[in-house]
């Protein structure tokens, strides 16, 4: 039996009301300590503005993890505690007016569980937090911006089974969590939600759980990067750790992996240097910015070897578990703020890999300095077009596996209906199996038609300098192979530009 007592709370108990009647009163009514209620209150927005009519709150105290978070918090405020957990079930119900919940009938919108948590000797609660979330992505806008406006990218969402009344439900989302500042702090939540949504990760990881990893026995203020990166590396996957960059390197590394299909976490000082760190998921770009291009073009000579896509990005779109989940962070936040500065990415990979940073610099020299092609020159528009070297290229980088690259081309489909053949697709099985596809395009066609002209293939695992590193290169109507230095150079039958890639799974929203 735990140590601390579990407070009686109403069990299997159905509250019926219209959202802006009851909903708003959800937090006065089950949050008991006086600490942040942002999250809760985010929530229960989120679940309005999607729908919810009905909520339904159940005891969940004796639930086997939620019983372990309470006890390793139980432990770590010196025992004898006394604790209560809701759930909290918000629900679509298509029998308005009824006086009970239909479950058959009814849809999951979110699902929440909340722990109230009184240390011993206090009269009064010392914890109340979100332990988890469950919730979609928002499809109806908010304030003034929703998730549904043009090129809008999220991640591919996780299924997750929960429990109302008995009957199971199963709900699409990325996890969120809120810290108690005892037993996790940000770190730990973000870990939580980045782990546990992963599409690559078998299952959940809990605080305690980080903490027995770490060797951490005391309340903790911070996780470094690098205990971060040990608790990503011991769950199974690769922790990509990125630190020491540009200012503005940082978002950009970013967007490549979101855009590689990976949740990510980004870390910034605050006031004070106190740091903190929000997980990623998804992003939104505007092909109407004007800066990307403005900035090189008016602000003197043009020094930039290339334009990185990450230019185009407006918003992130982020969990904080200080303020609550499915919140836009703008690309220019940490430029207008100079107490908030960025101090590293962090991306749970399946595999290892160099940064994105690295690659594109590679990918940018081969292309400044790629000799004439004369016999290719002057049968392709586009080679000869690339030939000037006018004009900056639009980079973009996406770590891809070799299955996921020859398939990426065996659906492209040239602006000239020109496709890939198979002679073509059979010459990249001897790629590494895994490795940046840094795609290179022009500002007018990434904007304007979404589209490449070829890719730069970058080794993922080793850096060997820029031209070691370098795994192959395809143009308009041609493709480059780099084998133990040795260059192999074949006809390729996909000619003009084509779509850019996009991970299979995100939903995407374009115009």
């Amino acid at each position: 039996m735990p140590r601390w007592r579990a407070l009686p709370t109403g069990s299997d108990r159905i509250d019926c009301a219209p959202p802006y009647s009851f909903f708003s009163n959800v937090v006065e009514r089950y949050f008991k300590a006086e600490t942040n209620q942002s999250p809760l209150l985010r929530i229960c927005a989120v679940a309005r503005q999607q729908g919810a009519t009905e909520l339904v709150v159940e005891d969940v105290v004796s639930r086997p993890d939620v019983a372990h978070e309470i006890t390793a918090l139980d432990r770590r405020c010196g025992g004898g505690g006394e604790a209560e957990a809701v759930a909290f079930s918000f629900l679509r119900n298509p029998s308005e007016g009824s006086i009970v919940v239909d479950l058959s009938r009814a849809q999951m919108i979110a699902h929440v569980v909340l722990i109230n948590y009184k240390a011993k000797h206090h009269s009064r609660f010392t914890h109340s937090y979100v332990y988890e979330a469950i919730l979609p992505p928002p499809k109806r806008p908010y304030g003034n911006r929703s998730f549904d406006f043009p090129q809008t990218l999220v991640l591919p969402t996780k299924h997750f089974e929960c429990s109302v009344l008995g009957q199971i439900f199963t709900v699409k989302g990325i996890l969120y969590c809120q810290q108690n500042d005892t037993l996790h702090v940000c770190a730990h939540s973000c870990l939580r939600m980045a782990i546990g949504s992963s599409q690559h990760s078998p299952s959940r990881i809990s605080a305690d759980r980080i903490n027995h990893l770490l060797g951490i026995k005391e309340k903790v203020d911070f996780l470094g990067s690098g205990q971060i990166a040990q608790v990503i590396n011991a769950s199974g996957m690769k922790a990509a750790v990125r630190t020491d960059l540009k200012p503005d390197q940082y978002l950009a590394e970013l967007a490549s992996l979101i855009d590689s299909g990976y949740l990510a976490m980004l870390g910034f000082t605050t006031k004070g240097g106190v740091g903190h760190v929000v997980t990623a998921f998804g992003h939104s770009r505007r092909a109407d910015q004007w800066h990307p291009q403005a900035m090189h073009a008016y602000s003197g000579p043009r020094s930039a070897r290339y334009l990185p896509s990450s230019s185009w990005i407006d918003h992130f779109f982020i969990h904080d578990d200080n303020l609550g989940p499915y919140l836009s962070l703008s690309a220019r936040s940490f430029a207008k703020n100079p107490q908030m500065q960025l101090s590293c990415v962090i991306g749970l990979l399946p595999r290892p890999a160099i940064g994105s940073n690295q690659a594109e610099t590679i990918a940018a020299s081969l292309l400044r300095s790629l000799p004439p092609l004369p016999e290719v020159e002057g049968e392709n528009f586009w080679m000869r077009y690339m030939a000037k070297r006018s004009e900056a290229p639009t980079l973009r980088s996406v770590l891809v596996s070799k299955t996921e690259y020859i398939d990426h081309l065996k659906r492209a489909k040239a602006h000239d209906q020109s496709r890939a053949d198979r002679a073509t697709l059979a010459a990249l099985e001897g790629l590494d199996e895994s490795f940046w596809m840094v795609e290179f395009s022009l500002p007018t066609l990434y904007t304007g038609n979404r589209s490449k002209l070829g890719e730069v293939l970058i080794s993922s695992t080793d850096y060997a300098g820029e031209s070691g590193s370098v795994l192959g290169l395809r143009l308009p109507g041609r493709f480059l192979s780099v084998k133990e230095g040795d260059v192999y150079m074949w006809r390729s039958s996909l000619t003009s530009h084509s779509a850019i890639y996009e991970h299979r799974g995100a939903t995407r929203k374009a115009a």
